[in-house]
Formats: C-alpha cells, structure tokens, sequence
C-alpha cells in the first residue's frame, strides 16, 4: 500500500541500505538497525491517518533500480491482511429513475478511428485491425458463457490450483508456457478481479501449510523458495505501478527516467514515417523472424503471448528497427487482453533501455528460440508458413530437424527475407558454432 512506503530520499535510501549511511564527506558508515525501525514507525504513524497521496511529488525518492525498490518495500512493513467483504450498505445501488442506457459494442467504440480520414489506427492496415478486433469479440462471447457473479470466485479458484499444483514446477522462462508454466492471472489483475495481496497471502499460505505437513526439510525449502517467484512478481508490478505515479505524464515520453548509469540509449529515435514499412511488417508479423512472427500472430489471436516473447518482440523493434518504442507499446495496449498501463509501459521502456535502470538489453531472437523453443513448437503453431510452403530439395532431408524452425529462409524458397540480418540475431557462442559447423542446433 502507498502509505506502507517511505515518503522522503534519506528515508528509500536507508531501507534499500540498511547498514550504510553517507557522511558529510559522501563517504559510507554503519547505521543502526535500531534506528532504521524507528525511522520506518515514526513515517508509519505520522502518515497511516492520511488520505494515500499517489502524486508525482509523493515518490520523488524512490529509488529508480527495480532491485532497490524492492529491498526497500519488502523492508518498509509487512503487506497488508486482506480486507473483509464490504457491508452491503457500502455497495452501490441501483439508480433509479435514470436512463443508463446501452453500453457499447466493441464495433460501436472502435468505428470512430477505422472511420477517421487516416482510415487507420497507427498507420496499420484496416483488414489487420478488423482481425483483431473480430479475434477479441469471439474470445469475449465465449467468456459470456459464464455468469459474472461466478467470475471472481473461479479466479480464486484458478489461482489457488495453480500456487498448489503448478507454480514450484513452472518454466515460466519458455516461448510457449500454455502448459501451465505461466500463471495467466495477468488478466485479472489487469480487470481488479484479483488483488496483488489476494496473490501474495495465497501463496504464503499454501507454504505454511507445506511447511507443518512435510518432514523432508531440505525438500521443502525448495519448494517454497520456487514457489516465491509469484510474489517477486507482484513486487516488480508495484515497481511499476508506483513508477507511473512518480513519473505522471512523463511515463509517455521518450525517455521517462533520468539514466541512473551510463546512458546506453539511442540518440534518436527513426521518425515514424521514415520507420512506417518496418513497423508494419512487425505488428502484422511478417518480419520473417519465426520468434517474433509467431509472437505477433498469438497476440493478435488470443490478446496474449508469453513474457520471454514479449522480451524479443520489443528487443527487434526498439534496439533492432530503432523504432520509438511506445509504438509497440501503443500496439500492445490495442492488442493484449491482460493490459496494465503502468505495466505495459513500464516494461517497454525498461526493455527498450529507456527506463529507470537503462541496462543494454538486446535480445538475439534466433539464439532466444533455440534456448526456449528448442523444438520449434511455439514458432511451427503460431507461424502457418511452416505449413504452406515446401522445403527445397536439397534440404528435404532436414524436414523434422530442428533448425528449419530456427533459420527457415534457407531450406524454404518463399520464406522471405528477414527484417533484419539474420547474423545479428545471434550470440556470440552460437554464431561462432554456425560459422564452423553450419548449424547453430548441435
């Protein structure tokens, strides 16, 4: 909760610290951890009776570093107890003798932008845009299916099934985590269905109850240390949450954070004409990169793909295309059913190297998918090219091999170009194996 967090620099400084404090001189010195307690109480009770201040001036002091963030959150108090069901005296009723009339359709709200002069939204074909808004109207009239009362309860159920069977084995590092490697409750936090704090007490007591009921200690611990990553999670949302405040309009600027290292960004973005083919072979996927391609076409199937996709697909348009990066987070923010404006931006310009702790994150695509879609199941599902066109016969013996997935513009003829060289989609490891052996899949 905002009131949990310090309000003052010295005060973020000393609980992402705990046993430095600067001198006059700059130099560093032990402080007690007496006094960290006493400084975090004396903020606790001086702020818990005030109305939560989310303004920009609120969190001038916090810390810009996700990993400093979260020591100091975690440091400022415990999280919260759930609160009780509110009394019904507290929920809204109905309004009489006013006309609320009709909510609108998706087709109603989308129809003033493919309208427009420009016909377009983001310069995109208008048959790409009515595909996804068809895709999102089909996976919504499913959802109708089931009764909204019953909505909050089955998210419940959903998260509790998933933190006692699911969360300790997933590899939620893959391309592909449809088989219950990701929590996929991205959606109901992004709607308020579901709180951080219901996820983090749900998480902390299935450990609990592990904890009183298994013998094996060392096995245990384990389990409960796999079974954390949901509440790092939930840490770095907040990180992100309470970075949108402190940035307030800034959040949309091209470069939100002041660089709190060497800045490693880029000079200039393309101008968006200049960029205009490229970024529509990217959000159309047709850069003919099967990670990327296959990442866009799931998006705009199912309003979701996984989080090491989402990685790659905004590594090629910011660091390879030079692209503005809020370009893709504009797209993802039309496309994706889980969208969270402060998560959604907040990730790109941390993977674009224009957040707060602008490292220089430049995913090798081609060296991504041979980690984490060794088998080029993802790319072969989402990329229907694979289905369509025919090896050449010089390479047809290669068929069930995996590297036609990782580098398919040599074994097919109509593959096509990619976007960007091939070569630059490599690590160095696995470049310097293709060069000697001419396959990076050994």
């Amino acid at each position: 909760h905002p009131d949990d967090l310090p309000n003052l620099q010295c005060s973020w400084e000393s609980l992402t610290r705990p046993k430095e404090k600067k001198t006059k001189n700059g130099k560093s010195r032990k402080k007690s951890p007496q006094n960290k307690v006493n400084e975090v109480e004396d903020y606790y009770f001086e702020t818990k009776s005030k109305i939560t201040d989310v303004s920009p001036s609120r969190f001038q002091g916090m810390p810009s570093i996700m990993g400093d963030f979260r020591r100091a959150s975690r440091a400022a108090g415990p999280v919260r107890r759930l609160a009780g069901m509110p009394s019904e005296s507290l929920i809204a009723k109905a309004f009489c003798g006013i006309e609320s009339g009709e909510i609108p359709s998706l087709e109603d709200l989308i129809l003033p932008l493919t309208s427009a002069p420009s016909g377009s939204i983001l310069g995109l074909p208008s048959a790409l845009i009515s595909h996804i808004v068809q895709s999102s109207i089909d996976r919504n009239s499913e959802m109708q299916q089931q009764s909204l009362s019953d909505y909050e309860d089955h998210a419940m159920q959903h998260l509790e099934d998933f933190v006692t069977k699911y969360a300790a084995l997933a590899d939620r590092s893959l391309a592909d985590v449809s088989q219950n490697d990701s929590s996929k409750l991205s959606v109901n936090l992004a709607l308020g269905v579901l709180s951080p704090r219901q996820i983090y007490h749900c998480v902390k007591s299935h450990q609990s109850k592990m904890e009183k009921t298994e013998n094996q200690k060392g096995d245990i611990n384990n389990y409960i240390r796999d079974c954390s990553w949901l509440i790092s999670h939930m840490e770095m949302r907040d990180y992100f949450l309470f970075d949108s405040f402190r940035n307030g309009p800034k959040s949309y600027h091209t470069k939100p954070h002041k660089p709190k290292h060497l800045d490693v960004r880029p000079e200039e973005w393309l101008p968006f004409p200049q960029g205009l083919d490229a970024f529509n072979r990217w959000a159309s996927g047709q850069t003919n990169l099967p990670l990327v391609d296959a990442g866009i076409n799931e998006l705009i199937s199912t309003g979701y793909t996984s989080n090491r996709v989402r990685q790659n697909m905004a590594s090629v348009l910011s660091k390879d295309l030079k692209l503005d990066w809020r370009l893709g987070a504009e797209w993802f923010q039309f496309c994706l059913s889980d969208h969270c404006v402060a998560a959604n931006y907040g990730n790109w310009a941390y993977f674009s190297g224009v957040g707060g702790d602008p490292k220089n994150r430049h995913f090798r695509t081609i060296s991504q998918a041979w980690r984490y879609d060794s088998e080029g199941k993802f790319v072969r599902k989402w990329n229907k090219k694979f289905d369509s066109l025919k090896l050449k016969d010089d390479y047809r013996h290669h068929s069930e091999r995996y590297e036609v997935a990782l580098r398919p513009w040599d074994f097919y003829d109509d593959w096509g170009t990619p976007i960007v060289d091939p070569m630059t989609q490599l690590t160095w490891q696995d470049k310097e194996r293709f060069t000697q052996f001419g396959m990076i899949s050994l």
